[in-house]
């Protein structure tokens, strides 16, 4: 598990706790679609400041 990985599955077991809610499964598979979110953001936004700099 990635470090993104961890701190996501804290928060959410925090927020579980603190709310009450339960979520019935899928709390892997849930930190698993934020993780390749995240990684997807940070990929663009790399891409992004490559073609900036290529651009000045």
């Amino acid at each position: 598990m990635t470090r993104l990985e961890d701190n996501l599955n804290r928060v959410l077991e925090e927020h579980q706790h603190e709310s009450g809610l339960h979520i019935i499964g899928g709390r892997r598979r849930l930190i698993d679609r934020l993780v390749e979110l995240f990684e997807g953001l940070k990929q663009e936004s790399g891409q992004r400041r490559l073609a900036n700099e290529r651009d000045n």
